[in-house]
């Protein structure tokens, strides 16, 4: 199965789909109609044979799939069509996919949470409001459920995997440390990690040495190379100690090159769950609390609560942290 772009040859193809699908190729979603035969489009192809599309839209929301059809179920062409999409939004610098299905669309709702997609809110009434734009929407959905509501579901652009790390993932952890503060020195930001590469540091490859046989080290991974890093474990000795059993994250870095594909989010839901499967009630984590206070306010965006400040040095940090 491959997957590419739809062209202009596509679009009657495009169309004949949408209305055996839809009824026509007019979309309606919150109220909101767009024709779907003239939005940018993915084609799964099997032996030269189209076997599926996908049209979507790229906003400030990330990249939305308006539609999503396979024409033959259980070949892989869905599959195929959302890891597309992930890499269609990722070249296009979004950080999210996201679509909508109703509230009786159950054999979607399987299907998109198997391929990792989350309920992200659900919309009461949204269907009905839409029928004033487009009357000819069904009242009885699939298993005679009334379609009523919608419900938007979401996954990271990135087609990341979070696996274990060893001892021989330390030279990539180093370098996207090494190109995280290349970056920072490039911003006149050198308060938070200095200006010398880390690859250089006895010190922090020693320590890296240390977490990694332990268990401590988690990669993230976009096509098999490393695009970030998570270290866990117990708190450090410069910050405060908390009462009761917790797990610490001690180093969180991913590359420059994906930014804003949500990866900083995923390991950290990735700490949550190891948290959560050791039976530990609380996750901290410490960062620079310097300059503007920048990374302070993405780890509370991330769900955080900053509780004690502290100095090493003159190095300004700030503890946080998130029950569980």
């Amino acid at each position: 199965m491959i997957v590419r772009d739809a062209t202009d040859g596509d679009r009657a193809w495009m169309g004949a789909v949408l209305a055996a699908s839809w009824g026509e190729a007019r979309v309606v979603v919150d109220g909101r109609a767009r024709d779907a035969a003239a939005l940018p489009g993915l084609v799964a192809e099997d032996g030269g044979r189209r076997a599926g599309l996908l049209t979507y839209e790229i906003g400030p929301a990330g990249l939305e799939v308006v539609t999503l059809d396979a024409l033959e179920r259980g070949r892989g062409a869905g599959s195929a069509l959302l890891d597309a999409a992930r890499r269609t939004a990722a070249a296009h610098g979004r950080a999210r996919v996201w679509l909508v299905t109703t509230n009786d669309n159950l054999d979607a709702l399987r299907f998109y949470q198997r391929r990792g997609m989350r309920i992200a809110r659900v919309r009461p009434g949204a269907v009905d409001r839409s029928r004033l734009v487009k009357p000819a929407i069904a009242v009885d959905g699939e298993y005679h459920i009334e379609i009523h509501d919608e419900l938007e579901l979401e996954v990271t652009a990135a087609p990341a995997r979070v696996r274990p790390g060893g001892l021989d993932d330390v030279p990539a952890v180093l370098a996207l440390l090494d190109g995280a503060t290349r970056w920072l020195v490039e911003r006149g930001r050198t308060g938070q990690w200095g200006t010398e590469p880390h690859s250089a540091n006895p010190r922090r490859l020693a320590t890296l040495r240390s977490w990694a046989p332990l268990g401590h080290l988690h990669l993230a991974e976009i096509e098999g190379r490393c695009a970030g890093a998570l270290v866990v474990g117990a708190a450090p000795d410069y910050v405060p100690a908390v009462e009761g059993p917790e797990l610490y994250v001690n180093l969180l870095v991913t590359a420059r090159e994906h930014a804003g594909l949500g990866l900083g989010g995923l390991l950290l839901d990735h700490a949550r769950a190891l948290a959560v499967r050791r039976g530990l009630p609380l996750l901290r984590v410490d960062c620079y609390a310097g300059d503007d206070r920048a990374l302070v306010r993405w780890y509370e965006r991330q769900g955080f609560t900053p509780t004690e400040p502290f100095t090493v040095g003159s190095w300004p940090g700030q503890v946080l942290e998130q029950p569980l």
